[in-house]
């Protein structure tokens, strides 16, 4: 759990850092997350971080029934929600136009989600979104994974080197199962997490490196 803890905050800063120095043109540019802007996909990555507080105000469910690799079941991200994810992200970045504010919602949801997770006893369980059970520190590694592979979107789409941090980096890549294979091929953290999420090209070469693995979805 502490790693989990200190790898959210590490890469929840290092957003803020970035999203304090953006150009009030940047929030308005695209991402490899379409239809999303900029703006869209920081209100996509704030919500998702402020369902942690939330599932933690309902009670303690009974049993986990996932963890953080079953929460990326094509089952739950199908098509409905998927849209809906889309349009919710939308709604929630035309009603905040002011990116001082869209920037102050997520540093203050990131704060919250740490203070509350700070005060939970061992073994907490949450309630997802989707009315699952779940292992604290397995729903917020889905977080520290909406995090870092979101932040390669928005490196991409703001034309910066990728910034995420070691220990966020690390987990996610064992998250992706790409850990093994980004060693046998010699790539660094960056690259494992672009080429292991679908973000960036195979060659011939890799293709079959990976192939060779069960490589983890990510919705």
């Amino acid at each position: 759990m502490a790693e989990v803890v200190r790898a959210f905050d590490e890469e929840s800063t290092a957003w803020a850092r970035v999203l304090a120095a953006l150009t009030p043109a940047e929030f308005g540019r695209p991402t490899p997350c379409p239809p999303w802007t900029v703006a869209e996909l920081i209100a996509h990555v704030t919500a998702a971080i402020a369902r942690v507080p939330d599932g933690l105000a309902a009670p303690s469910p009974p049993r986990a029934d996932l963890d953080a690799t079953g929460y990326y079941h094509p089952r739950i991200f199908d098509a409905t929600a998927n849209a809906e994810r889309v349009t919710a992200a939308q709604r929630a970045a035309a009603a905040q136009p002011d990116p001082a504010a869209l920037v102050a919602a997520f540093d203050r949801q990131c704060r919250r989600t740490l203070d509350v997770v700070a005060h939970q006893p061992p073994g907490r369980l949450v309630v997802t979104r989707w009315g699952d059970g779940m292992a604290l520190h397995e729903f917020l590694l889905t977080r520290v994974v909406e995090l870092v592979l979101h932040g390669l979107d928005l490196a991409a789409a703001l034309d910066r080197p990728i910034w995420s941090t070691p220990t966020a980096a690390a987990l996610v890549t064992g998250f992706l199962g790409v850990d093994t294979a980004a060693t046998r091929l010699g790539w660094d953290q960056p690259t494992a997490l672009a080429k292991g999420s679908g973000r960036a090209p195979l060659t011939p070469d890799e293709e079959a490196e990976l192939a060779r693995i069960p490589l983890r979805p990510f919705g």
